[in-house]
C-alpha cells in the first residue's frame, strides 16, 4: 500500500485520536527530498542504491505498517539514510522471523500475519506484546539480538505517540528493562582471523609492489590499482573513496613557485549530523601516489558527465536510478559493490598469491582497513591520532588494534624460511647474466655493484651490474636487488650477502625494535630469488654442456 492508502484506511482512527497522516514528501537530515508517494521508497544514499519496498510486508497489521513507516520518517529527518534504512530492515528482519523457513521462524511468521486486519487497541495491544516477545526470543536463539535495539527503538517511539492505536507504554518500559551481554567486537574476532584480518608483512610488500609494477592504462585497471593503493594509504571505508571528487586532488602550494605539495580531501562519513562530502579531512600524498590519482584522473577524460560533477572513481554512464531521489548529482559515482569488486579483480588481474600460504591473496577494503590501522599502531601512532586517521570521532574503537601488535609481522627470517618465501615474492626483476663482461654496461667499471656490508665489515663482494645508462640516484646495493636494470653476476658470491643480511636484521631487531628490522625484508627476499635463479641457471648450463 501507499501512504495515501494508509491514511485512507487508518482515516477515521487517526481524526478520532488526532494523528497526523503520513506525508508523501520530506526532508531529509541532509536537507534533501524524498519522495514517499509510492510503495518503494528510494533513500538518498550517495553510494548505493537503498530503497524499502512496502509490498512485501502487506500480509501484516496496517497499524504496525502505519507505525513503522512514520517511525522511518522519523529516523530519515535524523539520521544519514544509510542508518535509517538498516534500521527499518533490522526491525522488519526481526518480526517476519527473519526470513527463514525453520519452525521457529515459522511460527513468528504465523504470528505477524495473525494480527492483520482491523482490530481494536486493547485486542492488538495484546496480539503486538506477545508477538514482539516472540519476536525476541527468536533474536536470542538465533544469536542475532543485535537487531532488538532497533526494534525496542521502534515499539518506544510508538508507544510514546501511538498507544491509543495499541501500543503499550508499560512494555515498552519492560523493553527497557531487557539486557543484552555485551559480545566479542567483530573486529576483534576477525582481526584473529588468518583471511578476514590485516595481511601479514609479507602480503603487504606483495601488493605494493604490484602496485608499482602494474603499468596498465586501461581505464579499469587503473581503477583497480588506485583503488588498492589507496587502501594502503589511508585506510578509509569503503564509502569515502566512493565519495571522492577529482576536485579533492589539489595542490597545497599552487601558485608558489615551490615544490608542490599534493593534498587529498577525503570526505568524512562518521560525523555525527553531518552530510555526505560536508566535512573532509585533508591528507598528505606522496609522489607515487599522486601518479597513481592523476593516471585515473587522465583515464577519466573518455566520460563526459555534462553538468554532474566529475567523482574520482566514475561510473562509464550515469545511473538513471538517483534521478528519482535527492542525490542525482551522485549518479556518476561508482557504487560500493562495484568498488569492492576492483579489488578482488587486481589480485585475479595481476595473479597476486600470499607468500605465506602459496594461495590467491584475499584482499577487501576492511582488511586493508585493518592492514592500514595495525600498520600505524607498529610506527608508535598514538590511539587519538590513529582514531583521526580512521575517521573515528573518540578512541574507543581503536584499543583493539593494539592488541595485535607484531602479530602480523615476520619475527624470526632464517635462511630457510627466507629461501623458501623469495622467491613466492618475485622482487627481483632484473636478468642474470655470467659475469661484469656480460653485463650491459660491462665496459664501465664504475657500474660494477660492489657490496661492503651493511653493519660488519666484509670483504668487499661484487654482486653485479647495473644496466642504467645514466647515473643512479638510487642506494646501492640495497636497492640494487629489486631494480630492473640490476643485472647480477652467477660468479658473485650473493650467499655472503644473504647472510650480512640475516645477520643484520637480527640486530637491528634486538637492537631497536621489530618494525625497523623488517625494512631489510624486501631486500632479502629479493637476494634470495637471485640465489634461486642463478642455481637454476647454473642447472641449465650444466645440462647444456
Amino acid at each position: 500500500m501507499t501512504n495515501d492508502e494508509i491514511n485512507q484506511q487508518l482515516g477515521r482512527k487517526l481524526r478520532q485520536f488526532g494523528l497526523s497522516p503520513l506525508e508523501n514528501q520530506i526532508i531529509d537530515r541532509d536537507g534533501r527530498t524524498m519522495d514517499l508517494s509510492g510503495v518503494l521508497w528510494k533513500f538518498n544514499a550517495p553510494t548505493r542504491r537503498e530503497s524499502f519496498n512496502w509490498e512485501t510486508i502487506q500480509d501484516g497489521n496496517s497499524v504496525v505498517e502505519y507505525s513503522l513507516r512514520r517511525w522511518v520518517q522519523q529516523l530519515v529527518k535524523q539520521q544519514s539514510a544509510n542508518a535509517a534504512v538498516f534500521a527499518l530492515r533490522s526491525v522488519i528482519f526481526a518480526l517476519r522471523g527473519g526470513g527463514h523457513s525453520n519452525l521457529e521462524s515459522e511460527r513468528v511468521l504465523r504470528s505477524w500475519q495473525a494480527m492483520a486486519g482491523d482490530k481494536h487497541p486493547a485486542e492488538l495491544a495484546d496480539a503486538l506484546r506477545a508477538h514482539v516477545s516472540a519476536a525476541i526470543e527468536h533474536l536470542r536463539a538465533r544469536k542475532r539480538m543485535q537487531e532488538f535495539y532497533c526494534l525496542r527503538d521502534w515499539y518506544r517511539r510508538s508507544s510514546d505517540v501511538l498507544s491509543c492505536l495499541g501500543f503499550d507504554e508499560e512494555y515498552a518500559l519492560e523493553l527497557d528493562q531487557i539486557h543484552v551481554p555485551g559480545r566479542e567486537s567483530g573486529i576483534a574476532v576477525e582481526l584473529e582471523d588468518e583471511e578476514s584480518g590485516p595481511l601479514w608483512d609479507v602480503e603487504v610488500s606483495v601488493l605494493q609492489h604490484a602496485i608499482l609494477d602494474d603499468h596498465s592504462s586501461e581505464r579499469e585497471h587503473v581503477m583497480q590499482r588506485a583503488a588498492a593503493a589507496l587502501g594502503l594509504a589511508f585506510g578509509r571505508n569503503p564509502s569515502n573513496y566512493c565519495l571522492l571528487r577529482e576536485e579533492d586532488l589539489k595542490n597545497a602550494l599552487a601558485g608558489f613557485e615551490v615544490p608542490p605539495q599534493w593534498v587529498l580531501s577525503i570526505p568524512r562519513i562518521k560525523k555525527p549530523g553531518i552530510g555526505p562530502r560536508a566535512a573532509f579531512i585533508d591528507e598528505r600524498v606522496d609522489e607515487r601516489l599522486v601518479q597513481i590519482i592523476q593516471d585515473l584522473i587522465e583515464s577519466n577524460r573518455v566520460i563526459k558527465c555534462g553538468q554532474s560533477p566529475r567523482p574520482l572513481f566514475m561510473r562509464s554512464t550515469p545511473d538513471p536510478w538517483f534521478d528519482e531521489t535527492g542525490v542525482s548529482e551522485y549518479k556518476y559515482h561508482l557504487p560500493i559493490d562495484v568498488y569492492r569488486n576492483l579489488l578482488s579483480r587486481f589480485v585475479d588481474r595481476l595473479n597476486l598469491k600470499s607468500p605465506r600460504t602459496n594461495e590467491r591473496l584475499f584482499i577487501t577494503p576492511r582488511r586493508l582497513r585493518y592492514t592500514f590501522a595495525t600498520t600505524m599502531v607498529e610506527r608508535g601512532v598514538a590511539r587519538r591520532t590513529l582514531a583521526a586517521m580512521l575517521d573515528h570521532s573518540d578512541t574507543q574503537h581503536v584499543q583493539v588494534y593494539y592488541s595485535l601488535k607484531g602479530k602480523r609481522l615476520t619475527r624470526i627470517l632464517d635462511r630457510a624460511a627466507a629461501l623458501r618465501l623469495g622467491p613466492l615474492m618475485k622482487l627481483f626483476k632484473g636478468r642474470i647474466v655470467e659475469s661484469a663482461a656480460d653485463s650491459t654496461n660491462g665496459e664501465k667499471p664504475e657500474k660494477t655493484v660492489t657490496f661492503l656490508g651493511a653493519e660488519h665489515v666484509v670483504d668487499p663482494v661484487d654482486i653485479g651490474g647495473c644496466g642504467k645508462k645514466k647515473s643512479c640516484q638510487l642506494d646501492p646495493p640495497f636497492t640494487c636487488y629489486c631494480c630492473p636494470q640490476f643485472e647480477p653476476f652467477v660468479e658473485a658470491d650473493h650467499d655472503a650477502v644473504l647472510t650480512e643480511l640475516l645477520a643484520t636484521r637480527e640486530e637491528r631487531r634486538k637492537k631497536y625494535s621489530l618494525q625497523i628490522a623488517i625494512q631489510l625484508d624486501d631486500v632479502i627476499y629479493a637476494v634470495c630469488e637471485v640465489i634461486m635463479e642463478v642455481a637454476a641457471y647454473v642447472r641449465r648450463k650444466g645440462t647444456q654442456t
